[in-house]
């Protein structure tokens, strides 16, 4: 039986087998165009051009090659890669073997996000999108933002509930969005427009872990263009800490998670923000105080100085410096009490905002306790003041010459000489009294000592 099959075989040269083969399969239509999905191995490209390569699963391997002409519009091919080629089956003859003639090769599944990805970030990095020039500070302590993410999503609840626990004045509007599946960019835009909008110191975009392909509405132009063009600061918690999206790359600020988002919104906990605010507002009295007693000093000063050798002069220096001295001390004291009472001020405005807790509400009656104090203390020093300067002006009044001629009193001289020694004058002596209103000219005709006449 076999010796019969053998002698009615036909026989043809390996050749022409070959080429019988490669005709089969051209002529196949099915086979003309197709695109065969697998992972790349062996890439390798010649010096005139051409790139080959092989395509394999976990069953076959296809041998594969890409003319040079069309090797120029190739991604770029790594080992390990998943893609898919289409191009014709057709045959090698010297070695007859099938391979795929290939046009055209596109990666597969998060081979091609990621080209797109980095197509993308060339793109905005080109643009200046990612310069930290162009980013805007963060407010320190923020009293409202927008959050922009799934509600119910444990990345949202993840910020809330930190939030809640640092700091509960903080107002949060939710702008709730889909973040991951068809359509989700559009919507993350509409919600980052919806956030815009808002009258809040800043905007948190939080999505939680995922995988690539979950995450890649964030690494969208659209979603990045809105995050640009926000005019609020945006602050993005996407992912886990590996995670880097466009997004990410775009914002005001990153962090790793939205747990970490939520730390730079809050940097201190309650308790410790209300304490570095008692502590300032006790620095804000010591430093009052420190003003008013250094103006008190300056003021003793002035008035401690001094012009006895000018009896004439010495009323009016003495009005001079107290004036001058009461004058500063009036401005700095006035600016001093304004300056701290618009700070406290800004900071009632500030926590008025907040929950009204008890701690704060004590915080601020302490806060008017203290601005009281200071205007008191200001007044009494003032008050004190005033008197001191109307005691020293009687004084001073009472030794003025000009004062003393006022009462009838008169000033004698002999020679240019003031006489105090009556009996110091000869008789028939010529001498001037100097009264309140012109002098008199006077001879001496007789002179008495301690009521007795003498000479």
């Amino acid at each position: 039986m076999q010796q019969k099959e053998s002698a009615s075989a036909r026989i043809v040269a390996v050749s022409r087998l070959s080429v019988y083969l490669r005709n089969v399969l051209g002529n196949d239509k099915w086979l003309r165009n197709i695109g065969v999905r697998g992972e790349i191995s062996n890439v390798s490209a010649r010096p005139n051009g051409n790139v080959y390569f092989d395509l394999k699963d976990a069953e076959a391997l296809l041998s594969c090659v890409v003319w040079s002409d069309q090797a120029r519009e190739l991604p770029r091919l790594e080992n390990g890669q998943q893609v898919i080629a289409y191009g014709e089956i057709s045959a090698y003859v010297k070695n007859s073997k099938y391979q795929l003639i290939a046009y055209r090769v596109e990666q597969e599944g998060v081979g091609r996000l990621h080209e797109l990805y980095e197509n993308l970030k060339s793109k905005l990095e080109v643009e200046g999108a990612f310069a930290a020039e162009r980013k805007r500070p963060i407010v320190t302590y923020p009293f409202s933002l927008a959050l922009v993410s799934a509600k119910g999503a444990a990345g949202a609840a993840d910020f809330l509930k930190i939030l809640s626990a640092r700091a509960p004045y903080i107002e949060v509007t939710f702008c709730e969005t889909p973040v991951q599946g068809i359509g989700a960019a559009t919507e993350i835009v509409r919600a980052i427009n919806r956030a815009s909008r808002l009258e809040v110191d800043c905007v948190v975009v939080a999505r939680g872990g995922g995988s690539y392909e979950d995450l890649f509405a964030f690494n969208t132009e659209e979603v990045a263009r809105a995050i640009l063009r926000a005019p609020r600061p945006v602050i993005t918690g996407i992912g886990h800490e590996t995670d880097f999206t466009i997004a990410d790359l775009v914002a005001d600020r990153r962090a790793e998670t939205p747990s970490a988002a939520a730390h730079i919104v809050a940097p201190l906990p309650r308790d410790e923000l209300l304490r570095s605010i008692a502590g300032r507002a006790s620095r804000i009295e010591r430093l009052a105080r420190g003003k008013i007693g250094s103006s008190a000093t300056h003021l003793e000063r002035a008035i401690g100085r001094s012009a006895i050798t000018d009896p004439g002069r010495i009323v009016g220096i003495r009005r001079q410096h107290v004036d001058r001295a009461l004058g500063a001390l009036t401005m700095r004291v006035d600016e001093g009490v304004r300056r701290h009472a618009s700070r406290l001020q800004g900071l009632e405005r500030r926590l008025e905002r907040c929950d009204p807790k008890s701690r704060v509400a004590e915080r601020r009656r302490a806060f008017d306790v203290v601005a009281v104090r200071l205007q008191h203390a200001a007044d009494r020093r003032l008050d004190a003041l005033a008197k001191r300067l109307k005691v020293a002006t009687t004084e001073l009044n009472g030794k003025d010459p000009e004062a003393i001629l006022q009462r009838g009193y008169a000033i004698v001289r002999y020679e240019g000489k003031t006489i105090r020694d009556a009996a110091s004058i000869p008789d028939g002596a010529t001498v001037e009294a100097k009264v309140a209103r012109g002098t008199l000219v006077a001879r001496v005709e007789r002179k008495e000592a301690d009521g007795k006449e003498s000479g």
